[in-house]
């Protein structure tokens, strides 16, 4: 097949435009010809490879950096499908099939998230609750399909010893409304006047513009190298604050890492964050249980262990070559039959099937 994705801009991390990037990567490695168009979303634009030093990118990967503005219809080649569909105008005539990734809701805007899940074309959502709420929509089944994210499971992998950890909580901090960091800063506030000797290892892609603690460390932008081990494998605890995610994966890179999880029930945690199983879980919103969660993790050992563990080994089925099967399959179905997957007759192209 030949793959065509859209991905916005960025010169930092970013877990949004990772997942497309990972995806584009994962189907390149399966031999599929796949294009990654470098778009300037967030004002952002990137002219080259060297802009985007944090993602390592397979080889195969054809980079397209097309000027700021609409890209050119005529700069898009033949495909059989196109990642990022919104609207026929936006879309070359021998584009491919559209399909629209969906990653998260609450986070963008009505405006903008809304009309994604009500696109002619298949949804695919990377978590099982971003399904639900297509239904809630009215999107019709057939339309949405699961392909859930997967971990690069040889970075993200236990190198310290569970047991014995530090008293070390660690987030990951965004100015975003929606993840909470303002949340976090008080809920640890709490745990503070309860453990005095914790410590607080805090990492961002920028610097923060909360006001944070004399008594946290700030990590900003760290190596991949440092983040796995400095970071995720010398935690006892990873905190998680937002009031919604798409997926969540920097929580379940720490789990990977050996790091006890403590959620909000934001949406995407609900498909790793199992309570006292694989995590322990809050009400959105809610500080003084976040906070009552990270203190058991801190003072009781046997719970943390139990429960470090038992996500530890739960996330390894977060799978990006699963990932890749699932979306092939996928893709060879709607190929073989778009309008039972939702594309209108109308609205197919000459040269869009294959």
């Amino acid at each position: 097949m030949t793959l065509i994705f859209i991905a916005p801009s960025t010169r930092h991390p970013s877990g949004g435009v990772a997942m497309i990037y990972e995806f584009a990567g994962t189907m390149a490695r399966r031999g599929h010809t796949v294009h990654l168009f470098h778009i300037d979303f967030f004002q952002a634009n990137v002219t080259s490879i060297d802009d985007i030093g944090w993602f390592a990118f397979p080889d195969e990967v054809i980079h397209h950096f097309p000027a700021p503005g609409p890209i050119d219809p005529d700069d898009i080649p033949a495909a059989d499908v196109m990642f990022g569909f919104r609207s026929e105008e936006e879309i070359s005539p021998h584009a491919g099939l559209p399909v629209v990734l969906i990653q998260g809701y609450k986070m963008l805007g009505r405006a903008r998230e809304v009309p994604a899940f009500h696109a002619p074309c298949p949804k695919v959502c990377i978590a099982g609750w971003l399904v639900d709420v297509g239904r809630e929509l009215g999107v019709p089944d057939a339309q949405l399909v699961h392909v859930p994210l997967g971990l690069r499971q040889e970075k993200y992998r236990l190198k310290q010893q569970i047991a014995e950890r530090p008293p070390r909580v660690t987030f990951c901090y965004s100015a975003h409304l929606q993840k909470g960091a303002a949340l976090a800063l008080e809920v640890l506030e709490q745990v503070k006047n309860v453990v005095p000797d914790l410590e607080l290892t805090i990492f961002g892609a920028v610097a923060p513009e909360h006001e944070l603690p004399p008594w946290a460390t700030y990590r900003m932008d760290p190596s991949q190298q440092d983040l796995v081990d400095e970071i995720y494998n010398k935690c006892r605890v990873f905190l998680c604050t937002s009031r919604v995610e798409g997926f969540g994966l920097t929580s379940i890179e720490a789990m990977a890492c050996g790091a006890a999880l403590v959620t909000t029930d934001n949406g995407g945690a609900g498909d790793y964050a199992l309570h006292d199983k694989t995590a322990l879980v809050a009400p959105t919103g809610d500080a003084e249980m976040l906070a009552a969660h990270v203190v058991s993790l801190l003072r009781d050992e046997p719970r943390f262990v139990r429960i470090a563990t038992a996500g530890c080994e739960y996330v390894k089925r977060f799978d990006w070559n699963r990932s890749g099967e699932l979306l092939e399959a996928f893709l060879e179905r709607y190929m073989a039959d778009p309008v039972g997957y939702g594309r209108p007759p109308d609205v197919l192209r000459e040269g869009t099937i294959r």
